[in-house]
């Protein structure tokens, strides 16, 4: 009797031995390890710092402007930027950086014209060619 109920144990413990490498097996993935190269980390952070520059880009206020002028919601742009390929980032930040400093639109013609206008005045008024301004005394 007492070696029946070994030899039952026995096979009991291997039975629930093999489903429960069975169920591991199973459930656990296989894991793949590979070299990852320098390349590969610098790219993966160069497009993060690329849309940290694409946000920064939408935070601006004339920029904000010109999305609601145009009927843009932020919010929109935001989750635009977000699903963008990293091919299309490149490309857009690419853009960014070829963007002229300063460069307000019309609104910087605008300025620099009459900033332009108001020296050459100025000028001649001090010429004597002119009398436009009263506060300015002509060498003549």
């Amino acid at each position: 009797m007492f070696k029946t109920m070994k030899k039952l144990f026995t096979k009991a413990c291997v039975s629930i031995m093999i489903m429960i490498m069975f169920s591991l097996n199973i459930q656990m993935p296989v894991a793949e390890a590979a070299m990852v190269g320098t390349d590969q980390i610098i790219q993966q952070q160069s497009h993060g710092q690329e849309r940290e520059k694409i946000i920064a880009f939408l935070d601006r206020a004339e920029v904000q402007q010109e999305l609601q002028n145009q009927g843009v919601v932020l919010q929109d742009a935001r989750a635009r930027v977000a699903n963008l390929s990293d091919t299309e980032v490149q490309l857009l930040s690419g853009k960014i950086d070829q963007l002229p400093a300063g460069a307000g639109g019309a609104v910087g013609v605008i300025i620099g014209a009459a900033v332009f206008i108001f020296v050459v005045l100025l000028i001649t008024d001090i010429l004597g060619l002119t009398n436009v301004f009263s506060f300015v005394h002509p060498i003549r």
